[in-house]
C-alpha cells in the first residue's frame, strides 16, 4: 500500500471521518433491512470504537498491533447489522494485509487479495446475504481490484479501481434492492462501504485523485437533497434487535486464540431458526452476534447459554417512535427475562449476567445508543447501579445520570413511567416518582403469597412478580388469589426474570 507505517491509521481514520460526515444522510436512506434511521450511526461508531483502541497504542505499535487493535475495538463495538458487516469486512482486509508482511509490503496483487479476503468475510457473516447491499459492492470492488492486479497495476491502482467500481455499484442497488427501488434511495450500508474505499484512495493516492472516479450516481431526487421516499415503519422479520458478545472481551485480546469459525454457523443456524437479518462474526477468541426476531427471549437464552457478558436488547419500532424531546434511558438488569419488556417503551436494555460484563466501553456504547445528548441510567441491583455511577462519572458528552433506585421491581416501574413522560417534565424526577411510589420485597416460592399479604391494601393498582430461575409461574397463582380479595381491581403481571440470584422480586404500586 505504502512505505508509510502510518498509512493504516490514516486510512482508518479517514474512513470515520467520511462516515461522521456523512451519517445523516446514510441515516436518511436507511430502508434496509429496516427503515430505522440508523446506519450512518451504526457504521460510524462502530469504526470509531476500532479507531479508539488504535488511538490507545503506543505510537510506534507496529501495524500488526494496529490491525488487531482496530479488528477487535470494532468488532467489540459493533452497531447494528451494518456495523457487525462493516467491522468484518475490515477485519478481513486487515488479517489478509498482516498476513501479507505489512502494508510497505503489499504490491497490486497482494491489495487485490485484501479485496478478495475482506468481501469473502463480510459475505460469511450473514446467515441470508442479500445481493444489491454492503456485500455486493464489496464483491464489485474486490472483482474490479482483481482485474486490475492481473495487468501489473501498483497498489494505487488496485485501491483506484476497487473504489472506482464500488461506486458505480453503489449506484446499481437503487434497482437490485426492492426497499431500495420503492424509497427511491441507494442502500445505505453500501454507499458507506464505497465512502471508506474514497478513504482509501484519499490516503493512497491524493485527495485529488477523487476527482478520477466515476461519479457516485443516486436518485435524482436524493442528490438534490429532497428526503427520500422513506416510511419509517417495520418491514417482516423481528421487532427486537438482539446483539451480544462472547468470549475473550479483554480489550488487548492477545493470549486469546482464534474464534472457532465451525461453531459460527451452529449459531448463526440458532438465530436465523427465531428471526432474520443474523450476522455472526468473530475474531481472536470473541464473538459478536445481532438478530432481529420477535422472540427476543429465545435470543437472550441463546446468548446466556453462551456465557455472553454483554447482551443488548432493543425494540427497533418503540425506540424510533420514542418522543424526540424524551432523553434516552439505559436500563441495567441481571434478570434476562424483562429485557424485552423493558425496551418496548423505548429504552436500550443491557443484561449483564454477571458485574464483570458491565465495562465503560459496553455502558457508554448503549448511551450512545440511546441518545445523542440526555441519557438516564437505571438499574434495580445495586452493584450494577454503583459500577453504572463509577463509569458515568466525568461523561459530559452526553450528559448521563445515574437513578438511585434499590430494587428490581422499582426499576420496571421507573422504566415504564419514562415512556409516558410529558413534553415538560424532567425524565429523571418522573422515574425516580415512579420507582418511589413502588413499594419492594423480596421472598422465596414458600413465603411468596404470606410476603405479598402484608403489601396489599384496597388501593393496590399493580403487582409485580419477577421470578429467578427455575421458579414456576404457578407461584403466582395464590398472589393473584390474594389480590382479588384484597384489591379486586388490581393487575398482577408475572415475569420470568429468569435472574440467578436468590429470591422473587416484588413490586407493589397503589393508587396516588
Amino acid at each position: 500500500m505504502s512505505a508509510d507505517a502510518g498509512v493504516l491509521r490514516r486510512w482508518l481514520a479517514a474512513s470515520v471521518a467520511a462516515l461522521a460526515q456523512e451519517r445523516a444522510h446514510l441515516d436518511a436512506i436507511n430502508v434496509f433491512p429496516i427503515a430505522d434511521s440508523d446506519t450512518g450511526t451504526n457504521m460510524w461508531l462502530t469504526l470509531a470504537d476500532g479507531l479508539q483502541l488504535v488511538a490507545d497504542l503506543p505510537a510506534d505499535a507496529d501495524d500488526d498491533r494496529v490491525c488487531r487493535a482496530f479488528a477487535r475495538g470494532a468488532l467489540l463495538g459493533a452497531r447494528g447489522n451494518s456495523g457487525v458487516v462493516v467491522s468484518q469486512y475490515l477485519s478481513g482486509f486487515l488479517e489478509a494485509v498482516t498476513a501479507g508482511g505489512g502494508p510497505s509490503r503489499l504490491d497490486g496483487a497482494a491489495l487485490a487479495r485484501c479485496f478478495a479476503a475482506a468481501s469473502a468475510a463480510a459475505y460469511n457473516a450473514l446467515a441470508a446475504p442479500v445481493e444489491g447491499t454492503m456485500i455486493t459492492v464489496a464483491a464489485e470492488a474486490a472483482r474490479a481490484a482483481g482485474d486490475a492486479a492481473s495487468a501489473d497495476a501498483k497498489p494505487a491502482d488496485v485501491a483506484l479501481a476497487a473504489a472506482g467500481a464500488a461506486r458505480e455499484a453503489v449506484g446499481r442497488t437503487a434497482q437490485q434492492l426492492e426497499a431500495a427501488r420503492q424509497a427511491g434511495v441507494v442502500d445505505a450500508g453500501a454507499l458507506g462501504l464505497s465512502l471508506i474505499l474514497d478513504a482509501m484512495v484519499e490516503v493512497l493516492v491524493g485527495a485529488e485523485a477523487l476527482a478520477s472516479l466515476p461519479e457516485r450516481v443516486e436518485p435524482a431526487a436524493v442528490r438534490d437533497g429532497e428526503r427520500p421516499r422513506v416510511h419509517h415503519e417495520h418491514r417482516g422479520g423481528g421487532i427486537y434487535e438482539v446483539m451480544f458478545v462472547s468470549g475473550n472481551t479483554d480489550p488487548d485480546g492477545s493470549t486469546a486464540d482464534d474464534a472457532p469459525g465451525a461453531g459460527w454457523g451452529e449459531l448463526a443456524a440458532q438465530l436465523a431458526a427465531i428471526g432474520d437479518s443474523v450476522a455472526v462474526t468473530g475474531i481472536r477468541g470473541l464473538v459478536q452476534a445481532h438478530v432481529h426476531t420477535d422472540h427476543p427471549d429465545d435470543a437472550v437464552e441463546i446468548a446466556d447459554t453462551l456465557g455472553s457478558s454483554q447482551i443488548l436488547v432493543r425494540n427497533i419500532v418503540a425506540a424510533h417512535e420514542r418522543p424526540a424531546h424524551l432523553p434516552g434511558v439505559v436500563a441495567l438488569t441481571r434478570s434476562p427475562g424483562i429485557a424485552a419488556a423493558l425496551s418496548d417503551t423505548g429504552a436500550v436494555v443491557v443484561v449483564i449476567p454477571s458485574l464483570a460484563g458491565l465495562t465503560q466501553r459496553e455502558l457508554l456504547r448503549a448511551v450512545r445508543d440511546a441518545s445523542g445528548t440526555k441519557v438516564v441510567v437505571v438499574s434495580g441491583d445495586p452493584e450494577l447501579r454503583a459500577a453504572a455511577s463509577r463509569i458515568a462519572e466525568g461523561s459530559a458528552d452526553p450528559e448521563v445520570e445515574v437513578l438511585r433506585v434499590q430494587h428490581e421491581a422499582q426499576m420496571v416501574a421507573a422504566v415504564a413511567a419514562s415512556a409516558l413522560a410529558g413534553e415538560d417534565e424532567d425524565l429523571a424526577d418522573v422515574m425516580t416518582a415512579a420507582a418511589e411510589a413502588c413499594v419492594p420485597a423480596t421472598s422465596t416460592g414458600d413465603a411468596l403469597d404470606e410476603d405479598v399479604d402484608r403489601l396489599l391494601t384496597p388501593d393496590t393498582e399493580l403487582v409485580t412478580l419477577i421470578l429467578p430461575e427455575g421458579m414456576p409461574t404457578s407461584v403466582a397463582d395464590a398472589v393473584r388469589l390474594s389480590a382479588t380479595a384484597v384489591c379486586p381491581r388490581a393487575e398482577v403481571q408475572v415475569f420470568e426474570g429468569r435472574h440467578t440470584q436468590a429470591g422473587i422480586f416484588i413490586g407493589v404500586e397503589r393508587s396516588a
